[in-house]
């Protein structure tokens, strides 16, 4: 007969507990037997880093956890479990041999991740994952050992929803015929279940016995034979309706453990070989690219009360019921969408976007974020945190335009229509006084959100993403035949570009500013910090003020578009590029050179890797490809540096640390490290409801080579391919037919725009097919040809008289480092001379390479010796912090 008692878990969270000896689970009931564990191919592996975050995400459940600590577990939208963690017992051993003193290493892969204990009597491993599709976390614990083994799992249960919703006491209680404890509460609506089919509870104290803070503890005996042929499962299962779903998925999970890691294994090879991927000179960066792309992917979830959507980003919970910003976001979900469109998983776009548009607002406001306990309380009307921002709003039809342009569907397109032109009215009406700018006050917050420059009314932010969505909105309403619609649109964008250059560019004609502000009865009050004084005056000095003139990094979310003027847009690149905004881990948005910058601040020091991503798409917008890298690898390089594998949310604006409240795998930093290499750096669109390429990199000058594979087009999907080298460059573009379509050489002509970058002193003397066209973008040359492509292999090659540019190495910054990397901000070659804006840090001299053929004239100061093919030069920098200069190398 089962044996269950319960025991009552008070509110304050303490646990009726108690060490009692069961009887030892008969030898045979532990174990799976052993299977082959696939692998997607794509791993990082290194030793343990106490306290740097890990996760493991499906779509429906998640463990969050620190490397040398215990692990929280998961099931949307319930914490189940607290502070799980494992420990052994050997044979003839007296003392327990704790997990965190033994553990050795850790694998991240996106189908699972590992985690080594190394004892000179054992080596465990334990495998944990989240089966993609279902409520609940299985761990398979890979058992070698010399001597019969006790594993020892503890654990605290918690059966929490995720803020902001409250459930009834839960209780806890072991069910001998299972081998799981289930968590409930009266109700009988929440459950969770954990155990193994070969574990034994020695907790679980008599119900009159006095309430105690300790953790579960349950036994698992292992053999050294029966370990050789079969895994130790340990899994954990939730529901929202009920024990009978919760025991369902639990023996689910336990029958089909081989089949759910091979379906794992499966989604992401799907994910990783089906979708558009890159191959470049540098290794790191196609990992990071891969790894991003899992990273976006891990944000896709499905609750079982709201739909699925995307989530914002990952941290443990710790004694909150927050785990970082697991719960759905609409700014986020949109500036991801766009790396999703740039991929081509537009699946999981169309999702994002149903997924706002089923909670949109009846006024067409779209929802700043939707808690995944949404659906247990009044979320929507009793909350203020689903209206608070205005930018969810334009981003909403700016990504449905996005997509509609790179797939062409209409069924979705008419499908969602109303909404979008709802949206759109919604912040049109946002221009109260009519003088062409959106506002915040009233409609909610641009970027801003708080502190010392909250609230702005008129942020430049909210100019760009609303004269982006009037752009998409007259495309798409062209495409319905609604003609007075598109023109309102794009009359509407042509004000609001105006009315930005009038206010937002400033006198000193160098950058364009932050915001305007309403009148305030009193300055704003500075936050604690580093200098508050120093913040305080400024504060006040702005407080009479109509326009906040402040450096920051926002004008590159206007300029990712193209909307900025062009000889502005490149002093302004000189700001986002310089020392002064970027670091050699991204970009702060506010300059530190500001009276009002804090380092430790959420808003005014720290750096985000989103703004680094707008920064990069700004720089290759207009031409700054060594600006569009140098940010670009910022956020490249950062996949290690917290969580392995992921790129955090924010880091300190003066070291290379991140933020312990940072969510440290954040789905749309990885996203800016998709964007600016496919929109960005390869300039690669796909357009016209795919019957368009557009393809126009600007790669740093030491790379001989790109390509990219899977971009999906109409009919299909297109190869291309970059080899340059001898004053010959050749663009290749194959087609290969959709799985089960028609061959793509008989369908439509695909339209190619190829456009590759040329030093300025490049002379391009011919194209082998289409007329061709060369321009000047900032620092480069767009080399321009377009044809139609009705085979299935196109080649395009561009005969040239070489030119002169400049690469630098990119490392990653050390943790716990300032930056000291050099920054390139202009380079030029122009008649007899390489003309070259650089910031650097006093006392540093550094080593910039010149690919040129031609030799490099002697300039004071400066070293320049023959390495190779190239040229280095050693520039020396005086002065403190980051100084600018200016060089002019003379070309022989």
């Amino acid at each position: 007969m089962d044996a269950i008692i319960g025991i009552r878990v008070l509110r304050r969270g303490f646990v009726l507990l108690a060490l009692l000896l069961a009887p030892p689970a008969a030898h045979g009931e532990a174990g799976i037997a052993r299977f082959p564990l696939p692998a997607t191919g794509l791993a990082l592996d290194r030793p343990i880093r106490s306290g740097r975050f890990f996760d493991v995400v499906g779509r429906r459940s998640a463990v969050f956890g620190y490397e040398g600590h215990g692990l929280e577990a998961w099931v949307y939208p319930l914490k189940l479990v607290d502070e799980m963690q494992l420990s052994f017992r050997l044979r003839d051993y007296p003392v327990e041999i704790e997990g965190t003193s033994v553990l050795a290493s850790i694998s991240v892969r996106p189908e699972a991740t590992v985690f080594t204990y190394s004892h000179a009597a054992f080596t465990v491993r334990q495998i944990v994952f989240a089966p993609v599709d279902e409520p609940g976390i299985v761990m398979l614990l890979d058992v070698r050992t010399t001597l019969p083994m006790t594993v020892i799992g503890a654990l605290r249960p918690r059966l929490r929803p995720m803020w902001p919703a409250g459930l009834m006491t839960p209780n806890a209680g072991w069910d001998d015929k299972v081998r799981a404890y289930w968590i409930t509460e009266e109700s009988g609506k929440f459950a969770g279940l954990v155990g193994s089919p070969g574990a034994r509870d020695v907790s679980i104290m008599p119900y009159q016995e006095e309430p105690r803070d300790l953790p579960i503890r349950f036994l698992i005996d292992v053999a050294p034979d029966e370990a050789r042929h079969s895994y130790v499962p340990i899994v954990i299962a939730g529901s929202v309706t009920g024990r009978d779903a919760a025991r369902d998925t639990y023996a689910r999970l336990l029958a089909s453990a081989p089949a759910l890691y091979e379906k794992n294994v499966a989604h992401y090879k799907r994910l990783l070989g089906e979708t558009l991927s890159v191959s470049t000179p540098d290794p790191r960066l196609d990992e990071s690219f891969a790894w991003a792309k899992v990273g976006i992917d891990k944000g896709v979830a499905t609750n079982p009360m709201l739909g699925t959507g995307l989530l914002a980003g990952f941290r443990s919970s710790g004694d909150s019921e927050r785990p970082g910003f697991a719960w759905f976001f609409g700014r986020d979900a949109l500036w991801t969408a766009l790396a999703l469109d740039s991929y081509g998983d537009y699946d999981s776009a169309r999702s994002a976007l149903a997924f706002l548009r089923t909670y949109q607002r009846a006024d067409g406001k779209v929802p700043h974020e939707i808690s995944q306990s949404a659906g247990l309380i009044p979320w929507f009307t009793d909350y203020t945190y689903p209206w608070n921002s205005a930018d969810a709003t334009p981003l909403y039809v700016i990504v449905q335009a996005d997509r509609f342009r790179a797939t062409g569907d209409r069924a979705f397109l008419d499908e969602s229509w109303d909404s979008i032109v709802k949206a759109w009215r919604f912040t049109a009406a946002t221009d109260t006084d009519g003088n062409g700018l959106v506002e915040n006050t009233k409609f909610g917050h641009g970027w801003v959100e708080g502190g010392a420059l909250y609230p702005p009314h008129e942020e430049i932010y909210q100019q760009g993403v609303w004269m982006e969505a009037c752009r998409g909105l007259a495309e798409m309403a062209g495409a319905r035949g609604d003609k007075a619609l598109a023109d309102e649109a794009r009359s509407a964008a042509e004000r609001t570009r105006a009315a930005v250059e009038k206010t937002y560019w400033l006198g000193d004609g160098t950058l364009y500013g932050y915001a305007t502000q309403l009148p305030r009865d009193k300055p704003a009050e500075a936050e604690p910090g580093p200098e508050r004084a120093r913040r305080q005056k400024r504060l006040d000095a702005l407080a009479s003020r109509r326009f906040f003139d402040e450096d920051t990094v926002l004008p590159a979310v206007p300029m990712w578009w193209g909307w900025l003027d062009a000889e502005r847009a490149q002093m302004e690149v000189d700001h986002l590029g310089g020392g002064d905004l970027a670091t050699d881990w991204g970009q702060r948005l506010l300059s530190n050179r500001s009276e009002l910058y804090d380092p430790l601040s959420y808003h005014y020091g720290s750096v985000w890797p989103l703004f680094t991503g707008w920064a990069s798409m700004a720089a290759y917008r207009y031409g700054r490809p060594q600006v569009g890298y140098q940010a670009l690898m910022a956020n490249a390089l950062l996949r290690s540096a917290s969580a392995l594998g992921y790129v955090t949310e924010l880091l300190s604006g003066d070291f290379q640390s991140a933020f312990g409240r940072s969510s440290h795998h954040q789905v749309w930093s990885e996203a800016m490290v998709v964007t600016p290499v496919v929109r960005g750096l390869l300039g690669l669109l796909v357009e016209d409801g795919g019957r368009t390429l557009r393809f126009a990199p600007q790669l740093p000058a030491d790379w001989d080579r790109v390509s990219v594979s899977r971009v999906p087009v109409a009919g299909g999907s297109v190869d291309v391919t970059l080899v340059r080298g001898g004053g010959r460059l050749s663009i290749t573009v194959i087609r290969a037919a959709r799985a089960g379509g028609p061959a793509a050489a008989a369908g439509a002509p695909l339209k190619l725009i190829l456009s590759p970058a040329f030093p300025l002193d490049t002379k391009v003397r011919m194209v082998t097919a289409g007329r061709l066209q060369v321009t000047r973008v900032g620092d480069v040359q767009q080399a321009e040809v377009t044809l139609d492509a009705t085979g299935p292999r196109t080649e395009v090659a561009f005969v040239y008289d070489e030119g002169t540019d400049v690469f630098l190495d990119h490392e990653p910054a050390a943790p716990g480092a300032e930056s000291r990397g050099l920054r390139v901000l202009r380079a030029r070659a122009e008649g007899q001379a390489l003309r070259l804006l650089l910031d650097g840090r006093g006392g540093e001299t550094y080593t910039l390479s010149v690919r040129t053929p031609r030799g490099l004239g002697a300039v004071a100061g400066i070293g320049a010796r023959r390495r190779g093919r190239d040229w280095e030069l050693q520039i020396p920098f005086a002065g403190e912090g980051y100084v600018r200069r200016e060089v002019v190398v003379p070309l022989r």
